[in-house]
């Protein structure tokens, strides 16, 4: 289990995001707040804030591939 903080400057990178780890099995959860959602379910992401950085947490075997994938969304403030 890993966790990073991403971010997504607009539509288009959070559909690319949901591509990436639709890619490997494992379970991804995005933790805004209080609120914990299905990091792979578009719908629940649009429902949160995308202004702002949203804690992922990587529960799968192939994190290590997974966080160089998802590079580009890290946050890195």
């Amino acid at each position: 289990m890993c966790s990073v903080w991403i971010q997504f400057n607009s539509i288009k990178e959070l559909y690319s995001f949901i591509d990436i780890i639709d890619q490997y099995p494992g379970n991804y959860e995005i933790v805004s707040g209080p609120y914990v959602v299905s990091a792979k379910s578009l719908m629940s992401l649009l429902s949160l804030d995308l202004s702002r950085p949203f804690h992922l947490v990587i529960t799968s075997d192939d994190s290590d591939e997974i966080l160089r994938k998802i590079q580009p969304f890290i946050s890195h403030e």
